[in-house]
């Protein structure tokens, strides 16, 4: 869906996943899902990336003081 429409790609919601011609779509929201289902064969036709982006986590600079292997500076 996201991919679809916006160009990105969301994590999807393990509770809304919809099983469509034996493959699984995971949906990010409710109303995500709806539009799934209104336009099936037009979505799952989409091809994921052959790299998917890292997720964005962050890191806390507490963590990283903890590493024998890091130092850590402050501004």
């Amino acid at each position: 869906m996201t991919l679809a429409d916006e160009e990105k790609l969301l994590l999807g919601n393990p509770i809304l996943v919809i099983s469509y011609k034996g493959d699984k779509f995971a949906f990010a929201s409710e109303e995500k899902l709806v539009k799934f289902t209104q336009a099936c064969s037009r979505y799952a036709k989409v091809k994921l990336p052959v790299k998917i982006p890292p997720e964005n986590k962050p890191v806390l600079l507490y963590n990283l003081q903890k590493e024998e292997n890091s130092i850590t500076f402050l501004e």
